[in-house]
């Protein structure tokens, strides 16, 4: 019985885990034939910063604004680019198709998200 309690104390303490960021920063980027992704785990610190960097590199032309947002939505810019968009604090992924994409839409998505590592490291 002992042993059960403790195997569950164990499981209740990951699960609450799961949810904090100890303030280390962890950027995965994946480049697939049909798909580009980025996910960024960050100190929440740095929120702003990214939201800023955000608005200069293609909110203020497409009349967006990232700044104390949370956004989890399937992202349409003015020039016909699109993807996915989850943005919460400590937290940012973006998942391109390419298939639904033009090649100037996926370097333009591509260069930002790599130019976003210089943001979340400073």
């Amino acid at each position: 019985m002992k042993k059960r309690m403790a195997v569950w104390y164990a499981f209740a303490c990951l699960l609450m885990s799961c949810g904090r960021h100890d303030g280390n920063t962890n950027i995965t980027y994946k480049d697939k034939d049909d798909t580009y992704t980025m996910k960024a785990f960050f100190n929440s610190n740095r929120n702003k910063a990214v939201e800023h960097f955000m608005n200069e590199k293609i909110g203020n032309k497409n009349d967006l604004s990232f700044i104390n947002t949370e956004i989890d939505a399937e992202m349409r810019l003015k020039d016909g680019t699109s993807f996915y968009l989850l943005k919460k604090p400590g937290h940012i992924e973006i998942k391109m198709d390419k298939e639904k994409n033009s090649s100037q839409a996926y370097f333009s998505v591509k260069s930002m998200c790599e130019e976003m590592k210089e943001v979340l490291t400073q």
